[in-house]
């Protein structure tokens, strides 16, 4: 489990990596900012928003630990965070075949086209 502290901490801090949409890693910075507003150093990391410092990394996962052992109800919310992080970004695949090539304003597609608009919230 330490590590799925540290891919949400990394999450939180903003390197996703295109599995969450913006306003879900908002939403979990605003909701992480609210929890550990009495853990200055886990503050200062999350305030920070630097997924290349390991140092603030490793303080926010700490801390997301910490609260999560502590509190039976925020591990099942840090459960479903992770849920979030588990799925595929882009789990719609549309294949078109024997066309003349697929239109798009400014470009035009030959061949097989995969195309991925994320998920619904």
């Amino acid at each position: 489990m330490d590590l799925a502290f540290t891919e949400l901490a990394l999450a939180a801090l903003g390197g996703a990596s295109g599995s969450l949409s913006e306003a879900v890693v908002t939403s979990l910075w605003q909701r992480l900012r609210d929890r550990l507003r009495g853990d200055d150093p886990a503050l200062a990391a999350l305030e920070g928003r630097d997924i290349n410092d390991p140092e603030a990394v490793a303080v926010l996962s700490e801390a997301l630990r910490r609260e999560a052992a502590a509190d039976p109800a925020f591990r099942r919310e840090v459960e479903d965070w992770l849920s979030h992080l588990a799925r595929p970004a882009g789990s719609t695949i549309n294949t078109v075949r024997d066309s003349q090539g697929l239109n798009a304003p400014g470009a035009t597609f030959n061949g097989e086209v995969r195309m991925s608009f994320g998920q619904p919230e």
